[in-house]
């Protein structure tokens, strides 16, 4: 973490590029992180309706 002077010295423009490299780095990393590895569980057949419900809803 930083200390509060080194925060106070640092410009709002040096603050602003580390943040979005710190964004940038975690998308990054949640794009080809392990979870993204692991398929969803097999749930089996799931079961319908043949007619159509009326209205929007």
């Amino acid at each position: 973490m930083m200390t509060d002077q080194k925060r106070d010295a640092e410009s709002p423009l040096a603050r602003f590029i580390n943040w979005i490299k710190g964004v940038m780095g975690g998308m990054g990393a949640a794009v080809v992180s392990e979870k993204s590895k692991n398929v969803p569980p097999n749930i089996g057949a799931q079961p319908f309706k043949d007619k159509p419900k009326k209205g929007i809803l």
